[in-house]
């Protein structure tokens, strides 16, 4: 994987396109900008928790160094970060679509 935070963002972009997309063609309305920020950002972000909690799972001991210890607290903040930004993008695309109706 390239740079999880430059695909998370191309994730975002594309997610936040097409939301945009269907509710300029179903409610003739584009949502609000911090609507808009908010897809974005939380595509962002299970994207990058995604990728925490692989490396951290998956790279052993030595490459981990001081963290190696840590390993569950790391992929429970990993885990969690995936869950608020999933959370996060439901509620704001609900949120969104009621202002607009």
């Amino acid at each position: 994987m390239k740079s999880p935070n430059l695909i998370g963002l191309y994730v975002g972009l594309v997610v936040g396109a097409l939301f945009l997309a269907y509710s300029l063609v179903k409610y003739k309305k584009a949502p609000e900008y911090t609507d808009m920020a908010v897809i974005i950002l939380s595509c962002a972000g299970a994207i990058v928790g995604l990728d925490l909690g692989y490396v951290v799972v998956t790279i052993d001991d030595v490459g981990l160094g001081k963290l190696a210890e840590h390993r569950l607290p790391v992929v429970l903040g990993a885990l969690a970060v995936v869950w608020t930004a999933v959370t996060s993008l439901c509620r704001t695309c609900k949120q969104a679509i009621a202002s607009i109706k």
